[in-house]
């Protein structure tokens, strides 16, 4: 009788193992698959990762090199003439010690030095290393300035292009003596208005073919008004020259000045002045 139960409990058991070995060997488990957006995704972004790594090894590759002291503005080296101190006319460029050379703009700081007043042809280029040149010329000096005790030499431009040197070098200039301002205006910077410096540069030079006397001088009086100091010893006033258009109403009094010189011979010396404000109606001051 225990023999019997025995033997259906075993038997019982062995059908459960095999029921569920029957089970588990039909049902079998797996992972669930990717979705293809995931995968499509995967694409996408993948790139991307490796395009920013790339991105920022070329920026820190950058940084790097722009940090390298012999890409950096170490020297400046001026050529030719120029007016201004090499710190100024570095500032006027544009530029500064220390700068990147791979970032400079040449061509934009040569526009910057064209730009000044006193300026006639200009460069700037990189030589390697770290060396930053700027080649400038000056306008040549068409008249000499005088304010006080201070004497300048100005370009046609009106810019101060330099002091008058104590050994004469240059070509007969005229010479501006200013009674109204005293102060001198300083390398670089404009101290007449173009036009009148042309006008009395000009004047200069054709005075003595149209008048028969040379200019001795031009002089500003305290007052304003425009002098010509002629080498007979006369003066012609010329009244107001300080606004735009009384320095464009000079030719008309000079106009006059000349139908004078076919009546009256400018060359005597018993001329004093002659008033010439108002070219209609020309005085004459023995």
């Amino acid at each position: 009788m225990v023999e019997e139960i025995a033997r259906q409990a075993a038997a019982r058991r062995a059908a459960r193992l095999a029921a569920r070995q029957r089970l588990f060997g039909r049902v079998r488990l797996s992972a669930p698959k990717r979705p293809r957006w995931l995968d499509a995704w995967r694409e996408l972004v993948l790139p991307l990762r490796l395009g920013s790594l790339a991105l920022v090894l070329v920026l820190v590759a950058a940084l790097a090199a722009f940090n390298l002291p012999w890409l950096k503005v170490q020297r400046v080296e001026v050529e030719g003439s120029s007016v201004l101190a090499r710190s100024q006319l570095l500032a006027a460029a544009g530029a500064r010690v220390g700068e990147s050379t791979i970032m400079l703009n040449t061509e934009r700081m040569t526009a910057n030095l064209l730009a000044q007043p006193w300026v006639a042809a200009a460069s700037v280029k990189v030589r390697w290393p770290g060396t930053l040149v700027m080649a400038v010329t000056p306008l040549p000096p068409v008249l000499i300035l005088q304010r006080g005790g201070r004497r300048e030499l100005l370009a046609a431009s009106g810019a101060v292009v330099g002091p008058v040197p104590q050994i004469p070098t240059l070509s007969p200039v005229p010479t501006l003596v200013d009674q109204v301002q005293g102060a001198a205006a300083g390398p670089g910077r404009v101290a007449l208005p173009a036009n009148l410096t042309a006008a009395l540069a000009a004047l200069y030079r054709a005075f003595p073919a149209a008048y028969g006397v040379s200019v001795a001088q031009f002089v500003i009086s305290p007052v304003g008004s425009l002098e010509i100091k002629s080498s007979a010893g006369w003066v012609a006033d010329l009244g107001p020259a300080l606004t735009s258009a009384q320095i464009g109403s000079i030719g008309a009094k000079l106009e006059a000045l000349r139908a004078l010189a076919a009546k009256v011979n400018l060359k005597s010396t018993t001329i004093k002045t002659i008033y010439l404000e108002d070219p209609s109606q020309v005085v004459l001051s023995p």
